[in-house]
């Protein structure tokens, strides 16, 4: 049953209803108005800059860090909006629990930058590690919701280019399947308190993909077929409309012979719960999430 403050947070979300659509408008106004980066004062991380020729990387160091590993964050927002700002609650927590360094992508978004432009940036931090010596079995990655859609995107892209697969890959109510043709698209659409299908929803669609194909596998992994890929762990809400992405995603997987994959499904929870894991409202069940998505990641680093 979802906790109290799980409850709470559902009915704000519920109340403001906030649609995916509107973060196309305002895209262009972030880099202007987030001038003060509140997310950089976190206590007990050395944060900086990794500078690359069209974007950046944060790099968020714990105190408590134990050298060689490293986390890769691909974060969500539809492709068009969202980063550090909205994504440093669960990154800085994550990065303390597994005392593991975490490498958060600026990626280029959309519509200025559609697809592949984010598949590119995110490509280019994991090689970069590779080509810096780490040992790919020393890096995980973690996606949630356009993210996810971005970390099955690079292992696709590496299993393709015959490059190592990092040890292990999480995807926290991943999105993937942009044709939109999930049945909780529609079952869940007056359950989900946050994501609304629609006008606005399609309208991210196409300023994501441009004149692309939505059905190709970098763009909605739901149609990858016959792929190996490292140890996978799902974690999904029971009232999102992109249920059914992960769902579907999670069974097509375990299909396969090889394939070591896990499905979390939090019952009553929303998209990306996750987030909501720090201060006196965190939600219970987001530091529990958290944790297990920390011991998948330790489990398949090399052991020390």
């Amino acid at each position: 049953m979802i906790s109290i403050r799980g409850k709470f947070w559902f009915n704000i979300l519920r109340l403001f209803r906030w649609r995916l659509g509107s973060l196309l408008k305002v895209t262009q106004e972030k880099k202007q108005k987030n001038k003060l980066e509140f997310w950089r004062k976190a206590k007990n991380f050395n944060i900086s800059d990794i500078s690359f020729n069209d974007f950046k990387v944060i790099k968020f160091i714990p105190k408590n860090n134990i050298e060689g590993n490293f986390i890769i964050y691909l974060h969500g927002g539809g492709y068009v909006a969202c980063g550090p700002e909205t994504h440093a609650s669960i990154v800085t927590q994550l990065s303390s629990h597994s005392r593991t360094t975490v490498l958060f992508p600026v990626y280029r978004l959309a519509p200025k930058f559609p697809f592949p432009s984010a598949i590119d940036d995110c490509l280019i931090v994991y090689k970069d590690l590779l080509e810096k010596g780490v040992e790919a079995k020393n890096i995980s990655l973690v996606g949630d919701s356009a993210g996810g859609g971005l970390v099955m995107a690079l292992l696709q892209i590496l299993s393709k280019e015959k490059i190592d697969f990092p040890s292990s890959a999480i995807l926290i109510s991943p999105w993937t399947d942009l044709t939109l043709s999930g049945e909780s698209m529609k079952e869940r659409a007056r359950r989900d308190p946050m994501l609304h299908p629609g006008k606005e929803m399609d309208g991210v669609v196409k300023a994501y993909t441009g004149d692309e194909d939505p059905r190709n596998p970098l763009i909605s992994s739901i149609f990858s077929n016959d792929l190996l890929f490292p140890p996978i762990q799902i974690h999904v809400g029971s009232e999102e409309v992109l249920y059914d992405d992960a769902i579907r995603l999670y069974n097509k997987i375990k299909q396969k012979d090889g394939n070591i994959v896990e499905l979390r499904e939090w019952d009553g929870l929303f998209h990306v719960f996750n987030i909501f894991c720090k201060g006196f409202l965190a939600i219970p069940e987001a530091k529990i999430a958290n944790q297990e998505i920390v011991d998948f990641i330790k489990k398949y680093y090399p052991k020390k």
